[in-house]
C-alpha cells in the first residue's frame, strides 16, 4: 500500500513534470534552429544533415561521377585522396557529411575528396573489406595509407589530412 502511494503521489507527478520540461526545452531549441537569421549552428542538427547533399555514387571535388576505372585513376594521383565510404541509412555517416563537405570545399588544393555510397557502388567498395560505416580511407599513388572506421568531426578529419598530405 505504501509503495503504491509513493508511486501515485510522488513519482508520477515528478516524472510528468520532467517530461513536460524536456519537451518544452526541445521545442524551444527546435524553434531557434529554424530561425535562419541567427548564426550558423555549431553542432550537427537535423537541419544541417538535411541541408547536406547526399550523392548515391562516387563523386570527386568537382562533383564528377566516377566509374571504377575513373575512381582508380583518381586515387592513383600524387595528390592525397580522402575517400568517404558511407551509406544513405547510416546515422554517423549523416553526422559526418557536413564536415566532409567543408573539407572538400576548403582543402581541395591539398586533398581530393571522394564520396562513395558503399551500397550503390559495390564495384568500388567491395575492394576494401569495409567493416562498417562511415569508413574513411586515405590514398596516395593508389596505395592505402590510412583507414579509419567511424565518424570523425571536422577537426579530426583536418588532422588526418594535414598528417598525410
Amino acid at each position: 500500500m505504501e509503495r503504491r502511494f509513493l508511486m501515485n503521489r510522488i513519482f508520477t507527478p515528478v516524472f510528468l513534470g520532467l517530461s513536460v520540461f524536456l519537451l518544452a526545452s526541445c521545442q524551444s531549441k527546435s524553434n531557434e534552429a529554424m530561425n535562419l537569421d541567427t548564426a550558423a549552428p555549431t553542432a550537427i542538427t537535423p537541419e544541417t544533415i538535411a541541408a547536406t547533399p547526399v550523392e548515391n555514387v562516387a563523386v570527386t571535388n568537382d562533383h564528377k561521377k566516377l566509374t571504377l576505372d575513373e575512381f582508380n585513376k583518381e586515387i592513383a594521383s600524387e595528390k592525397l585522396s580522402m575517400v568517404d565510404f558511407y551509406t544513405t541509412w547510416c546515422g554517423p555517416c549523416k553526422q559526418m557529411a557536413p564536415f566532409v563537405a567543408e573539407i572538400k570545399a576548403e582543402k581541395s588544393d591539398i586533398v581530393n575528396v571522394i564520396k562513395v555510397d558503399a551500397e550503390a557502388q559495390l564495384d568500388i567498395s567491395s575492394k576494401y573489406n569495409l567493416e562498417g560505416y562511415p569508413t574513411i580511407i586515405f590514398f596516395k599513388k593508389g596505395e592505402v595509407i590510412f583507414k579509419q572506421l567511424g565518424a570523425l568531426d571536422k577537426e579530426g578529419l583536418l588532422q588526418l589530412v594535414n598528417k598525410y598530405k
